[in-house]
């Protein structure tokens, strides 16, 4: 009897065991590729906030003659607004000491972010000598802003992370749910769950980082950010007309969430200008897709996306910038992404002027040098606007855009 008892009492104390260690060894793993995932948003996120601050700040010839000569007071004056502009970040300082030779440095100091940029005039091409930037981040509000509750810092088992951040999950390996996956089947379907979980978790936390990216440029530009949320479903509504694939159309959206983030380099009193620009501040506009291009480059899951951002102006009669491509020249998805962006500048909520009605933002894109096979798409179909359905990795845009 007791032999008879003994073989099942093994039985299932090796199955529990077994299920147990993978359960132990399948969360370990998840938690490590999830923390892959994180390092790369933290990345993202704050080689996109140096970058921005630098483009904004630090490449002025303003700041740079004064800090050429010896005025840092006055530098600091400049670039103190880095603060309100930039939430994440908590000071600001000029400094006399060698530059860094890039246009920033991060290093991890504690538990703080200190990034050290070089300070160079408008074009690039002259550093200030023995003078240089500093910003600094709590790297614990920066991960809770991006994971919120999800991980924490640990200096002596975290996992070294983007720059150091020493990082570690709050989630438990054990609970009483997963006690209770007792056999061999269990396992198989949790493990192809999980592989699923996974896909998608990796996937969510790409967005959050981008959802990261849009926050830090409704800082500096909130309109042109929801602007360019609504420009992003148009042109992911055209693309799946257009039968552009999964994969094409992810590209197209992420393009189009971006395309003027390189208005974060331009002044904001030319940004939030009402009236007609002159030649000077117009020329300034003109260049942010080659700044959103610039911003793009430097992160390599966005480099493949910078061409589509940077002739998003472009016209069909050579007549956009910055180089003045026509017709074929430009891509198909710069093509999508201007229609849908002269298309919300008209009918979108601005709080300077009223909207006008798609049928007359219609008619007045006919008579412009846009690809006019894409403009009769969109007016052939955009009673069908209102029961499109966008993915769930949508990000937020404005409610008007669905009660067409």
């Amino acid at each position: 009897m007791k032999r008879k008892l003994l073989v099942p009492i093994l039985v299932v104390f090796a199955t529990i065991l077994t299920i147990t260690s993978s359960f132990y060894f399948i969360n370990v793993f998840i938690n490590e590729k999830n923390i892959d995932t994180l390092d790369h948003a933290l990345k993202s996120v704050i080689d996109l906030q140096a970058s921005a601050v630098y483009n904004g700040y630090f490449a002025w010839t303003k700041l740079y003659d004064l800090a050429v000569q010896g005025d840092l007071t006055g530098a600091y004056d400049l670039a103190k607004d880095i603060k309100n502009e930039f939430p994440l970040i908590d000071s600001v300082e000029i400094d006399q000491g060698p530059p860094p030779p890039e246009n920033y440095v991060v290093t991890l100091d504690g538990e703080l972010l200190r990034i050290e940029y070089a300070i160079r005039d408008d074009i690039e091409v002259n550093t200030a000598p023995d003078t240089y930037a500093v910003t600094i981040i709590q790297a614990i509000k920066l991960l809770n802003f991006i994971a919120p509750n999800e991980y924490r810092i640990d200096t002596a088992k975290g996992r070294k992370s983007a720059y150091g951040i020493p990082i570690v999950a709050r989630t438990t390996l054990f609970s009483a749910p997963n006690i209770l996956i007792i056999s061999v089947i269990s396992i198989l379907i949790i493990w192809i769950l999980l592989q699923r979980y996974y896909k998608k978790s990796s996937f969510n936390l790409d967005m959050r980082g981008l959802e990261s990216i849009i926050y830090l440029f409704e800082q500096t530009e909130k309109a042109s950010a929801s602007h360019s949320r609504n420009v992003a479903i148009l042109a992911l509504f055209i693309g799946k007309l257009l039968k552009f694939s999964r994969q094409r159309l992810k590209n197209l959206y992420v393009a189009a969430i971006l395309h003027d983030i390189g208005k974060i380099g331009i002044p904001t009193n030319i940004i939030t200008k009402t009236g007609k620009l002159d030649p000077r501040e117009y020329s300034q506009m003109k260049q942010h897709p080659v700044i959103s291009a610039r911003i793009l480059n430097s992160f390599k899951q966005f480099d493949r996306l910078s061409d589509i951002v940077l002739y998003h102006h472009e016209r069909e009669d050579s007549s956009g910038y910055p180089e003045g491509l026509k017709g074929k020249d430009i891509p198909l998805e710069s093509k999508i992404i201007a229609v849908a962006d002269v298309f919300e500048a008209l009918v979108g909520e601005r709080p300077y002027r009223n909207p006008i009605h798609p049928s007359s933002a219609f008619e007045k894109m006919k008579q412009m040098p846009l690809d006019q096979h894409i403009v009769a798409i969109l007016v052939e179909h955009y009673g069908e606007l209102g029961s499109f359905k966008p993915p769930k990795w949508v990000l937020s845009y404005s409610p008007w855009m669905f009660s067409a």
